[in-house]
């Protein structure tokens, strides 16, 4: 079961019905300082050095302050300053909290002594704003945001790196560079989206006892919710369990892009993979990869295509060109075949005029496009993200397919209206032949059983996951299609053996303390 994300108006709605049912507000505040105690306490050790925690007037600030109070009682060196314009812009709970921190002993600094005394802090701790950020960072919590920029410490931040926007993923350009967020009781919209996404570093979600009665309708793909989609693969399998595949793709000019599919498709743990290409893309094919069979078709020549009773999925269109032969090798694999379809690239741009006709095929239909595809199909013009995802979802609705939008963040729509958002993936992927990948990957996880859905949400997890794991040892700026492919199986790896503690993207490793080495 995937988790959700929210707007912070949607979290302080939910907060006041909790605190309406009977939670009082400040054991919600002690659940949520007990949540970020627990991930600091993995990030670093009493011995360490001292923890900077950097504490605003509101209750994100309360929430700094418990967890001060727990780390101190731990023996922890804290050092909490609390960061206000005003006496009178002291929440009551942060009040609350900050008294009972200082009565256990605890003291509370200026902002321009916590870093003069800690001297280098072995974490800092973000508890200024969360998600009460509203306009850019000034005064003392601009002076704030540049200490812990500065600090060369680890950041660790409270519900949102102070200088997001909760709901729209804006950032300020003071904002600090979080290595973990603890999100407390769903995930909020401005650590999915650009630019905020690049600040939030890994990301937690904490339960704090907030109850939800009506969910909105996003779900987000976490990497417990990945792990339980994972096909099973039982110890006396044989390869026709796992899918066999018929690939369809490549031109002369573009070959590669079928072998790319190819590799993705092996990597995901299909049984049988058969590649198609036509012929003459079939010297530069031919024994390539040993792993999979090769054939050819003749372009445009339908007749020439195997029978497709042999197979379980086709994937069909990365490399094959934009024109007449493809249209027609495209319109026969949807319209006359009764095969479980993943189309990509090419193999979307000839379906202008057709979109309508995929609504009567009996197997699902998968469908990739970029941004660009997707105006290129549907003709739709949009302003903002929004715009984009609600074109998709309408494309979903009227063709009766899977539609998986690609972008920073990656989403999935179903015909039924459920959208799911895929936090993985870094910018090393934008670049040709990452979307062949992934197409493999999708037909692979369909052949092993995943319905469509589950197949372009969990493939689109692992192929930016696979890009995350590679780019720990070589630069994004490098990270070539083939290398995402190649680090499939330690994104496996870590989904079929890792303990997640509400994990819901990873970026980097910190001592490694914080999750499984894959």
């Amino acid at each position: 079961m995937a988790c959700w994300w929210v707007t912070p108006e949607e979290m302080a709605l939910f907060d006041r019905r909790t605190i309406s049912a009977g939670t009082p507000a400040e054991d919600l505040m002690e659940q949520a300082g007990a949540a970020v105690f627990k991930t600091a306490s993995r990030m670093t050790s009493p011995g360490d050095g001292p923890v900077a925690v950097f504490c605003g007037p509101g209750n994100n600030g309360g929430d700094g302050f418990v967890t001060s109070r727990l780390l101190m009682q731990a023996g922890y060196d804290v050092r909490a300053v609390l960061a206000a314009e005003s006496a009178s812009s002291i929440s009551p709970l942060c009040m609350k909290n900050l008294v009972r921190f200082r009565d256990s002993g605890g003291t509370v600094m200026g902002t321009n002594r916590v870093l003069e005394t800690a001297g280098a802090p072995a974490l800092v701790i973000d508890a200024l704003l969360g998600t009460g950020l509203r306009g850019p960072l000034t005064g003392v919590f601009a002076a704030c945001a540049q200490a812990m920029a500065g600090s060369g410490a680890p950041v660790l931040a409270v519900d949102t790196p102070s200088g997001i926007d909760g709901a729209t993923g804006l950032m300020d350009p003071l904002t600090p560079r979080a290595a973990v967020t603890v999100c407390l009781g769903a995930v909020k919209a401005g650590l999915l989206l650009p630019p905020g996404c690049s600040r939030a570093g890994s990301i937690f979600l904490a339960d704090i006892g907030i109850g939800v009665d009506e969910r909105p309708d996003r779900e987000l793909m976490d990497f417990a919710a990945a792990a339980g989609m994972l096909p099973p693969r039982p110890v006396d399998a044989h390869k026709n369990l796992f899918g066999r595949l018929m690939l369809i793709g490549g031109s002369e000019a573009m070959p590669g892009a079928a072998m790319l599919m190819t590799m993705g498709a092996l990597r995901a743990g299909a049984g049988l993979v058969h590649l198609f290409v036509p012929y003459p893309a079939a010297p530069a094919v031919s024994g390539r990869i040993p792993e999979a069979l090769s054939g050819y078709f003749l372009p445009g020549d339908v007749t020439s295509l195997p029978d497709p009773a042999s197979f379980d999925v086709v994937a069909a269109g990365p490399g094959m060109g934009a024109g007449v032969d493809t249209s027609k090798i495209v319109r026969h694999v949807l319209f006359d075949w009764d095969k479980p379809v993943v189309l990509d690239a090419d193999g979307l741009n000839v379906l202008e005029g057709s979109l309508t006709g995929l609504a009567a095929r009996k197997s699902p239909s998968v469908l990739t496009p970029h941004p660009g595809e997707l105006r290129r199909m549907t003709g739709g013009d949009w302003s903002g993200q929004q715009g984009a995802w609600d074109i998709a979802a309408s494309l979903a609705k009227a063709t009766g397919s899977v539609v998986l939008l690609k972008g920073r963040p990656t989403m999935v729509f179903s015909p039924t209206g459920r959208r799911m958002l895929v936090p993985t993936g870094n910018s090393g992927l934008a670049t040709g032949g990452s979307g062949d990948v992934l197409t493999g990957v999708i037909a692979a996880l369909m052949g092993q059983g995943a319905g469509p859905f589950e197949a372009a949400a969990l493939g689109a997890f692992i192929h930016g996951l696979s890009a995350d794991l590679a780019v720990t040892r070589t630069s994004g700026r490098s990270l070539l299609p083939s290398d995402v492919a190649d680090a499939m199986g330690r994104a496996f790896l870590l989904l079929e053996h890792g303990s997640f503690h509400g994990l819901v993207r990873l970026e980097g490793r910190w001592n490694g303390r914080l999750w499984p080495d894959p």
